[in-house]
């Protein structure tokens, strides 16, 4: 199915910009404990609440993904209650009929 594939690719894409953001964030610190702008302590701090703001930002965008896959699965495929509910009406439709016909040859 082609929405697998689309799946896959945007997951893929997603873990891609995950890898490319902690790369930035390791760049970022590393350059302001370079500069002095921060110690290799606060630096360890920072680079730990960038990586937990985007775990954040995954698991809301996971979320939404999820969401939104299976609202479009939903319009997709027949909503199999409401199938087995018409299949059971009709098989309990054939019965009585079978049940009549039967009483009459009798």
């Amino acid at each position: 199915m082609a929405t697998n594939g689309i799946l896959k690719k945007t997951l893929l894409a997603g873990l891609g910009v995950y890898s490319l953001t902690k790369e930035k964030a390791q760049e970022i610190m590393t350059e302001l404990v370079n500069r002095g702008e921060l110690s290799k302590d606060e630096g360890s701090k920072f680079l730990k609440a960038m990586m937990e703001k985007v775990d954040e930002e995954v698991s809301f965008l996971k979320k939404t993904i999820d969401k939104q896959v299976n609202q479009a699965m939903s319009k997709f495929r027949p909503s199999y209650d409401e199938e087995f509910k018409k299949l059971h009406q009709k098989i309990d439709k054939l019965a009585r009929e079978v049940e009549k016909l039967s009483k009459k040859s009798e």
